[in-house]
């Protein structure tokens, strides 16, 4: 049984995610250790132990040790495969970063799959929002032949969560590589302003908005998407996705916190687009972790411009170069760094 040491470079919940993906995807018998050793709260969080459940249920593989608080997990050989996997998160865990353990998966297999979240958060601190993964995330994978749908029924955030999504990871017959080495000029962007109903009154989601367009001060046309939903627990977002001529999508994402207002979202929010915006990169440094698996599994060798490698992104590279074959090279250009994967 293959072992890997889960608290390899940033020790957090992606290693989890990668590992037990590609494990089940190849059938290889696995045991991860030192779980989230590193962290406060270490060992298997809500929202680790459901995408572990995601993935038993897709793959058919036999898992032990999928506990909160574990420390270890061991993945060995099964057969029963299912296209649906159902999970629910009792706390305002992370959705989308539930449903990246399965993505990693769908990219292993030709069969269209289908999980259904009930309960987790769709906005939150340390993780994506939904519409950062829908519209910076699975339109750069639809490059690559992989075509994914989010259906959001419920929205959520913290502490109470209560969210229900729906994501289906479509069939295919032969997946291209991804490559995305200029971006080319800015054609459009779009901004969501998420907030609960109960934030209607305060004007919330309108202010996060107009605070984010006063501080890029940038002439180009804004599509505004103003939006108030219902949900367990008062909450905001504001994800802002740019797309570029030649393919290029860049996003950044800051969550509502008691103790900042409104406008200080929007703020921070235009400090980190101005950075995706000032760069000559074709993604941001947050979707580039995210796509190295998917890079790693598609047929041919992909690059993509990053401004900048995040711990992250080198974990993930580190445990792809222990569990697969591809060959990753980070070659500096300017302000920038690409990244090759060789399949």
């Amino acid at each position: 049984m293959y072992k890997i040491d889960c608290s390899l470079g940033e020790g957090g919940g992606s290693i989890i995610r990668i590992a037990l993906a590609l494990a089940t995807a190849t059938k290889t018998p696995i045991k991860l250790e030192n779980i989230r050793s590193n962290r406060p709260n270490p060992g298997l969080q809500a929202q680790h132990v459901e995408a572990v459940r995601a993935i038993q249920q897709l793959s058919g593989m036999k898992i032990k040790g999928c506990i909160i608080g574990s420390s270890t997990i061991e993945v060995s050989s099964g057969n029963a495969k299912c296209d649906l996997a159902k999970v629910n998160i009792k706390t305002a865990g992370s959705i989308p970063l539930v449903a990246q353990a399965v993505l990693y998966y769908a990219f292993s297999q030709t069969r269209t799959i289908e999980l259904v979240i009930n309960g987790g958060a769709t906005h939150g601190k340390w993780a994506p929002s939904v519409e950062y993964i829908e519209s910076v995330i699975y339109p750069l994978l639809s490059n690559t032949n992989k075509q994914i749908t989010l259906k959001v029924g419920k929205y959520g955030f913290y502490p109470k969560g209560g969210a229900k999504c729906e994501f289906s990871f479509h069939k295919h017959t032969s997946l291209e590589p991804l490559l995305l080495n200029d971006k080319g000029d800015l054609i459009r962007v779009e901004v969501y302003s998420i907030a609960s109903s109960i934030l209607r009154q305060r004007k919330v989601a309108e202010r996060q908005l107009d605070s984010f367009l006063s501080a890029i001060n940038v002439g180009i046309d804004i599509i505004p998407r103003v939006k108030y939903v219902n949900s367990l627990s008062p909450g905001t977002g504001l994800t802002v996705i740019s797309q570029y001529s030649n393919g290029g999508i860049t996003g950044c994402f800051v969550p509502g916190e008691r103790k900042i207002t409104s406008e200080q979202v929007g703020k921070l929010c235009a400090y980190k687009w101005k950075k995706n915006y000032e760069s000559n990169s074709t993604v941001d440094e947050y979707a580039a972790d995210q796509l190295i698996v998917p890079m790693a599994l598609t047929n041919g060798n992909s690059s993509i411009l990053v401004g900048n490698i995040t711990n992250h992104t080198k974990t993930n590279i580190a445990l792809i170069h222990k569990l697969t074959r591809s060959k990753i090279e980070v070659v500096k250009e300017r302000e920038s760094y690409l990244i090759n994967v060789q399949n």
